[in-house]
């Protein structure tokens, strides 16, 4: 497979003065006297990246993946060392560096793609598709100054991820907009992947690392520590940094048994909701809930919480069979875990025309910390030949997750652990 960047002992140095008194002293000795001392920001860092791979690139700050992101971007110059770009690269170190608040979007678009080297028939071409994916709609023309943080963020990742180079370089740029967004961000990241695209992704979020990268190098002190697979390098980055904290013995909140009755015009009503629904309609979803474990609404939860999602329909005809279902996704668009009321009771419901239904699910969120959007639905029970969908609603509600400083794990959902150790004298047991 092609290598899109080669890197070999690529260094970065710098001076460091005591003051500017002894940068003066040195420059006036024409460089007999030294009066610096050196600091190596990177120091022979080697590596390949080959065309439709992703390469991550971690480690705490100051560890010197900044420093490589300038020399690659052509930012800033190595003291030593070569590299190789073989085709048109982007970076998206800093979104929306270099707009000009009076200029509208569109100008802003034009501009920015021509420093970036872009053709203006290029840019022209591309202008409907950046607008599309920044649903900024009208806003489009009015004057960037205009702009909230989350449209101007939206503009410029829009307009990076538009323009189609041959690699990517992106350093903390993914955690930009509302979790929907960010879903859409993640999906065209992985559709341009699969299109022969290459990435350099800098980031301290190690599910984006698990989730996108071929390769990681660790980097330390400006050297690189280990290369090898994500799964390996995120495991040494927690290791080598002590990114942990200490279990404690402490249950889980205990289920509450009462009886659930949440009145309709306290839930979020969905009914008639438009662009995001799909199904036949023999079933209406009219309102949903998340319940906290003492019975409020909410839409934050702690790691292990207990919450009860309550969900209102009414059957606009005889159903023989009724199903409820509902599914949580992550920011990736990586559907974490789906349930319905069939895989929970193993019973068949029917309904009759014009019967309000209040299905009530209860869970357990073991689920990592973060945004999740949920989607539910109806359908009949599951066949071979697949469901007939009565209604199935997508992002109807957004749910932030928050680890408890309690509970330390990595991976995308929390599983209960027990952990028993045993020696010729003792037995030691621990319960999470």
């Amino acid at each position: 497979m092609e290598n899109v960047i080669e890197v070999k002992n690529l260094s970065k140095r710098y001076k460091i003065y005591k003051s500017p008194y002894h940068r003066l002293m040195e420059w006036a000795s024409l460089g007999k006297l030294k009066r610096h001392d050196e600091f190596w920001a990177l120091k022979d860092i080697s590596f390949e990246l080959k065309k439709g791979q992703c390469l991550g690139i971690i480690g705490v700050n100051g560890a010197g993946k900044s420093t490589l992101l300038k020399i690659l971007s052509g930012a800033i110059w190595p003291s030593s060392g070569l590299f190789r770009v073989n085709g048109k690269m982007v970076s998206l170190l800093e979104l929306g560096t270099g707009f000009h608040p009076e200029l509208s979007g569109i100008d802003n678009i034009m501009n920015s793609g021509k420093l970036l080297g872009f053709s203006n028939e290029y840019l022209t071409g591309k202008i409907d598709a950046i607008v599309e994916f920044s649903e900024l709609g009208d806003f489009i023309h009015q004057p960037v100054k205009n702009y909230s943080s989350g449209m101007y963020v939206r503009l410029a990742f829009s307009m990076y991820a538009n323009l189609e180079p041959d690699i990517y370089v992106v350093d903390e740029a993914l955690s930009v907009g509302d979790i929907f967004f960010q879903q859409k961000c993640f999906n065209f990241l992985n559709t341009l992947m699969d299109n022969g695209t290459s990435i350099i992704l800098v980031t301290h979020d190690m599910q984006t690392v698990l989730q996108f990268c071929d390769n990681v190098i660790l980097l330390k002190d400006g050297k690189s520590y280990m290369e090898g697979h994500p799964v390996e390098m995120v495991n040494l980055y927690y290791t080598l940094h002590n990114i942990q904290e200490d279990n404690t013995d402490v249950a889980l909140l205990e289920s509450s048994q009462e009886e659930v009755s949440v009145p309709l015009e306290a839930t979020l009503n969905i009914s008639g909701a438009a662009g995001m629904q799909r199904g036949n309609g023999k079933v209406e979803i009219l309102g949903v809930a998340l319940l906290d474990h003492s019975g409020k609404m909410t839409t934050s939860a702690q790691t292990g919480e207990m919450m009860k999602l309550v969900i209102y329909a009414e059957s606009k005809e005889d159903v023989a069979d009724l199903t409820f279902a509902y599914q949580f996704t992550d920011r990736f668009n990586t559907v974490v875990f789906g349930q319905n009321s069939y895989m929970v009771t193993k019973r068949k419901i029917s309904a009759k025309q014009g019967e309000v239904f209040q299905a009530i699910f209860e869970i357990e969120m073991s689920l990592y910390q973060g945004l999740y959007t949920l989607a539910i639905g109806a359908s009949d029970c599951q066949t071979e030949v697949g469901n007939e969908i009565y209604t199935w609603i997508e992002g109807c509600l957004t749910l932030e997750i928050v680890k408890p400083e309690w509970r330390t794990f990595h991976g995308v959902a929390y599983m209960k652990t027990n952990f028993q150790l045993k020696s010729d004298s003792k037995v030691y047991n621990t319960k999470d």
